[in-house]
Order: C-alpha cells, then structure tokens, then sequence
C-alpha cells in the first residue's frame, strides 16, 4: 500500500485519517509529496490534481519507471509498448496546470480542416511517423493507461464491472483537453443499463448527447461494448451493451470496411465466449432520435476488461490471473512492430514478456530482441513455433501484509504556503 512523505517527518497513506484534508492542503501549497516506494532518498515525486472535485496523486511525466514495481505508480518503460511513440507529442502532460493536451487524428466536427479517414476502419492502424496524433485505438489505449485498467492483480477478480470500467475512464478523462476543450464534454460512456431505471438514464442520456443537435457537423466520441451488428432495412446497425434502445446506423460502407479491417477482433469475439468486444467510435446524429457511426475501432477484452490482440494473447492473460501484471498496449504502433504483451510487477525485479507469433518475420524477431535488450528488464520468452506456452517466472514477491500498508501520521496536515514551491 502506498506511502507518502509531505513534508521532513510527515508520511500519510490513502488509510490515514484526514487524507483528503491532507491532498487538499498540500495542494493548495502546492507540495510534491515523495512515493516511498523506494528510500527517501531514491523516492520519486508525485503531483496532486484535482479531479472530479476530489484530488488525486499522480506519478510525474515520465517517472513511471522510477517507481518500485510493486507501486500503483509503477509504469513499464514506455519504449515497451506504443506510449514512448506519443508521449511528450501526441500527449502533453502540465502538472502545474493540472492538465493533459491530447492532440487527436480524427475529427469531431465535420468539415474539420483535416477530414476522417474514408469510412473510420482504418483508424486501428493510421499512424503517422512523428506520433504527434492520437487514433481512436490509441486514445483508448492512453484513456485505459491512465484509468489503471491494464493493471492487474488476483484481488481484482470479479470485481471489474461495466460500471467500474466506466466509472474509471471517465476520471481518467477529466483534466484532459483536446483543442481547448474538456475531453469529457466530448465523450460519451453509457451507464449500466436497467430497465427499471430507463426513463431516467434516457433522460440524462438526452443531455449528454445535446451537443449532437447544436449542428448537424457536430461530433462526439463513444466508448462502449458491442452487442451485435445486424441488417437493417438500409444498411447495418449496430447494437451496444447498456443502449438497447439506441442503435448505430452503419452505412454499407463503413460496414464493409470494419468487418474487412477488423476481421481478426470479429473472429476473436465470437470464439471466446467470455470475451467483450469494445467500441471507440465518433457518432452524429443525422435527425432526431437517430444516431449514426461516423467512424469505428474494435478492440478485444477479457474477463477482467484487459485488451488483448490475439489468441495467444489471450492464453497467455488467462495464466496470469493469479499474478500482478501491467498490460502493454500499442497505441499507435502498427502490428508489425514489437512490444511487451505484459510486465511482471511480482517478480524480484520487473520482468516483461513477450510472444513471438508463428508468422512472425527474421526482422521482427530480430526487433523484438533489441527491444527486450535495450529495455533492461529480465524477458520471458514464448516462441510459439516453438510450441505450447512456457512455465512462467515464479511469484516471488507476495503482498505485504495489509498491517504493513499503514503508517501513523506524525504531525498535522501541512499547511498552505504563503510562498509556494514546487517542491
């Protein structure tokens, strides 16, 4: 469990009493408390937001990997999954604002300077050499990084809900800017849906969508699981979880490009009955009552919401459903490029793992083996043309016990400073 020093002598954890009084003082004082993760003298700063009228600490820009692997702060060198491609680019960090510039690849208003891909299939793979732009799988990738839901640990099983999910993107969300304007005015995640309920969550669905009627250019972005995709009288329509009474046309064109381009993540879907299938789509609304896709990407997750990209994949989450892990994400990073599938967070020292698929060419193995060199985290291997999954590394860092996870405060909450520092 987390500790922090606030000040020389004064350490705190979330299980203190006062702790929001705590957050809030040293963030009015604008105090960077120290993870002790690590030392005192090795521990890395972390930063105080204000999120959704609480405050939150959150591990600096490009700090992830300083923190111990244990840590909720811990993050896996960047250059292992797609992050290291957009960080400081496509996604600009200002913790003395608080805020996060997303620079996004798809329009939410039509007739942007820079018009949508024909179609939106070919968001899962439209990436640019500079990385300066979010594609909607990235932005997914980046919204599920930042909600700690590629974070694992057996304590999480059968506790991941849609609502859960929801409830953590959608304060992953806030603080997050894109062209000036709040992320969360532009994203839609529908809540749980109950019949019971349906007058109410239509109602305060109405007001969320009102940005939809303010033109017929208006765009804005969606997040949810699919239901099924069915023949409609024109075209397709699309039917998420949690929205049964507000399908998605889907023109025959778009159709055909997202069955085409993701074909892989349909097969998945249907093979893998404990799976979910995940939308991230810019939506329209053409006449009143009636939504449109303007734009789509598919993405795959298991049981525990943890996207995955192929079979194998999959296996191999399945056999760590007992270990604590981070899950590595690609991004913007297209299939033919390497990157960690996980990282061990209870082994001695980190330990990333990687699959080399059967398909895979000389060169991209060769990549990947640079990758794990340079990386300087112990791998594991599974070369699937070398046959079934090998044993994974062993636990060999339990949980402390939960006595452990609880330090005493030793002085009052720091007061505001009339001079502030940055620490």
């Amino acid at each position: 469990m987390r500790k922090y020093e606030f000040a020389a002598g004064f350490i705190a954890t979330p299980q203190s009493e006062r702790w929001e009084e705590i957050l809030s003082r040293a963030y009015a004082a604008k105090i960077r408390p120290k993870c002790l993760c690590k030392p005192s003298a090795e521990a890395p700063e972390v930063y105080i937001a204000a999120v959704r009228g609480a405050h939150v600490l959150k591990r600096m820009p490009f700090s992830g990997a300083r923190h111990a692997p244990h840590c909720d702060h811990y993050e896996a060198p960047p250059e292992l999954s797609g992050l290291g491609q957009v960080s400081g680019s496509a996604i600009r960090e200002d913790p003395d604002s608080d805020t996060t510039t997303l620079n996004l690849d798809f329009a939410l208003t039509k007739g942007a300077a820079r018009a949508q891909p024909a179609g939106g299939a070919t968001e899962h793979d439209s990436v640019r050499s500079d990385g300066t732009k979010l594609t909607l799988r990235a932005t997914l990738h980046y919204l599920y990084d930042e909600a700690g839901l590629t974070r694992w640990s057996p304590r999480m099983r059968g506790r991941r809900s849609w609502a859960v999910v929801r409830r953590e993107l959608l304060q992953a969300a806030a603080n997050k800017l894109t062209k000036s304007k709040p992320l969360t005015d532009l994203l839609f995640i529908p809540e749980p849906y109950s019949s019971e309920q349906a007058a109410e969550i239509s109602a305060e669905r109405a007001r969320k969508l009102a940005r939809l009627t303010e033109s017929p250019g208006s765009r804005m972005l969606l997040i949810a699981p699919v239901k099924h995709i069915d023949q409609a009288r024109f075209g397709h329509k699309l039917v998420l979880k949690h929205l049964p009474d507000m399908p998605l046309m889907v023109n025959d064109d778009l159709h055909k490009r997202l069955t085409e381009r993701f074909a892989v993540q349909l097969a998945l879907w249907g093979q893998l009955d404990s799976t979910m299938l995940l939308l991230i789509g810019t939506i329209s609304q053409p006449m009143a009552g009636l939504y449109a896709l303007e734009a789509g990407c598919l993405a795959n997750v298991n049981g525990g919401w943890i996207p995955f990209e192929t079979a194998n994949e999959y296996q191999l989450l399945e056999a760590l459903a007992e270990r604590r892990y981070s899950k590595g994400l690609r991004y913007n990073l297209p299939g033919i490029k390497p990157l960690a599938s996980a990282v061990l967070h209870d082994t001695d020292e980190p330990t990333a793992l990687y699959i080399v698929e059967a398909d895979a060419s000389d060169e991209q193995r060769a990549a990947a083996e640079q990758l794990a060199t340079g990386s300087g985290l112990a791998s594991w291997w599974w070369d699937v043309r070398k046959g079934l999954m090998p044993a994974l590394p062993g636990n060999t860092r339990q949980p402390p016990a939960t006595a452990e996870h609880t330090a005493p405060e030793r002085c009052a909450p720091p007061e505001p400073a009339s001079q502030a520092t940055n620490g």
